[in-house]
């Protein structure tokens, strides 16, 4: 207990000595905000507590319709604070300390630029106001590490090879006795360039880790990226899922991909890895993800009463869920998706009559599931249908609801679902190559009228299709 209260009172120490000589500017020297999307003055004002007939004064604003995504608006009210400010969201590994090393603020520019009150509230994909100037300027010249509890800043500073007391500079630390266990710090990059990469704070052997994208959101895929120079196993779990990590082709990145499902609840997710250098040394790492709401609308559908009987609606999902059981290790496809149809969207010769993630409901009733794909109209060119990318022919056949139904296997956990088709062109175990003929378009099924039902499936939950046409993974 005395160690806790200890630890804590060091902390706080050490956390108050971070006041960041580029905020001690002039009153009159304001700090400028990057808008960003669906943001308009009165949001903007009410984020930083401030009057909107202020922040218009204070940009000489005329027409407030021409304020967008990526206008720079001077923030009045705020004395002492300079620099560029936009949203960032809570990387991977970084904490409170971390935040505030890295950006070169003090506690009290970060709650007076958030409003936070406790630091518990900085988790994984919380969007934050930050100074990204001082980003561009100070982070790019420091690198952020741990101390173990088995070591000590002199004799890291030894293994490291630069000099213990430029740390104790670098990050402001009064007593050079101070010695806190896995408390981060940084070390300039200026005298070290001698020597190879100090890592990232996971690990030395470890450049970064890439969690994308931030801030996660229902219904969307997540992309788990391991920058690493030594041999590396890798275990975890997202939300309670297990994780499953595959090694690209330069050797050098473990990577591993997952879905948020359209249906979870927004709020805090556990995430957990757990990784072995063949050298035998090991890191682990616990935080928590903040997911956001995907922003779905809801819809009304008029079908046939069998269709929506709940006992053939679990029978259909469990056979769907079985075709992911196995899946190829290979990863079969490169860069983006394309559309499973001809057409374009630049001419409206592509078309949709529902989106994914729409809440829906059945002939009235209570919405009580999603929409898990898109639905695309009769307006195309032709009725074909293709594969969007490389993959093996997982299943073809008849299904209750789906009806003639196609599901690709692209490897690594990753599948595409074809519903309602008047006629199937493919074999199960056929290889298909990105744009081969697959099937025709009907109306097959629980539908309202003729079209094509796409899925993406990955790691065994629906996904937007449009993450995959517009986002190369991994």
């Amino acid at each position: 207990m005395k160690k806790t209260i200890f630890l804590a009172i060091i902390t706080l120490i050490i956390l108050s000595s971070f006041h960041s000589p580029i905020f001690a500017q002039e009153d009159g020297d304001r700090p400028v905000y990057i808008v960003q999307p669906g943001e308009n003055l009165s949001s903007i004002a009410q984020k930083f507590g401030i009057d909107v007939n202020d922040l218009i004064s204070a940009n000489n604003i005329i027409d407030t319709n021409l304020i967008s995504a990526g206008t720079q608006l001077t923030i009045p009210g705020l004395s002492g604070i300079s620099g560029v400010l936009s949203v960032t969201p809570v990387q991977l590994g970084e904490t409170i300390p971390v935040i505030l090393k890295k950006y070169q603020i003090s506690m009290e520019v970060l709650t007076r630029l958030n409003k936070i009150t406790s630091p518990s509230e900085a988790y994984v994909g919380t969007n934050l106001i930050l100074p990204i100037s001082n980003l561009e300027n100070l982070s790019q010249q420091n690198k952020v590490f741990t101390i173990d509890n088995k070591s000590s800043i002199f004799i890291n500073s030894i293994e490291r090879g630069f000099g213990h007391w430029y740390i104790f500079l670098d990050n402001k630390i009064p007593n050079t006795s101070i010695q806190i266990p896995k408390e981060p710090f940084t070390r300039s990059v200026e005298f070290n360039e001698s020597n190879e990469s100090l890592g990232s704070i996971f690990s030395p052997y470890i450049q970064n880790f890439i969690l994308n994208p931030l801030p996660i959101s229902q219904g969307h895929t997540v992309s788990i990226n391991v920058l690493n120079t030594k041999p590396l196993t890798m275990s975890g779990s997202f939300d309670g899922n297990p994780l499953v990590f595959y090694q690209d082709t330069t050797g050098q990145i473990l990577y591993a991909l997952d879905g948020v499902h359209a249906l979870r609840e927004p709020g805090l997710a556990e995430f957990s890895l757990e990784g072995t250098f063949d050298s035998g040394e090991t890191f682990e790492i616990d935080q928590m993800i903040l997911i956001e709401s995907g922003g779905f609308v809801n819809e009304t559908l008029t079908v046939e009463s069998t269709f929506i009987d709940e006992e053939l609606n679990i029978q259909e999902a469990a056979k769907v869920q079985e075709i992911f059981t196995t899946t190829s290790p290979e990863r079969y496809w490169t860069g983006t998706f394309r559309f499973p149809v001809d057409g374009s969207l630049d001419d409206e010769t592509i078309g949709f009559s529902s989106y994914f993630g729409n809440r829906r409901s059945y002939n009235n009733g209570e919405y009580f599931g999603f929409h898990g794909g898109l639905d695309f109209y009769v307006l195309l060119n032709s009725f074909n249908i293709y594969a969007p990318a490389p993959g093996a022919i997982a299943f073809a056949g008849p299904m209750d609801i789906r009806g003639f139904t196609i599901f690709i296997d692209h490897g690594q956990g990753v599948f595409s679902g074809y519903a309602h088709l008047s006629e199937i062109l493919v074999e199960e175990g056929q290889f298909v190559n990105e744009g081969d003929l697959i099937g025709l378009i009907g109306k097959t099924g629980r539908v309202t009228g003729p079209h094509l039902h796409w899925d993406i499936w990955v790691n065994g939950k629906q996904v937007d299709p449009f993450d995959w046409v517009y986002t190369e993974y991994p």
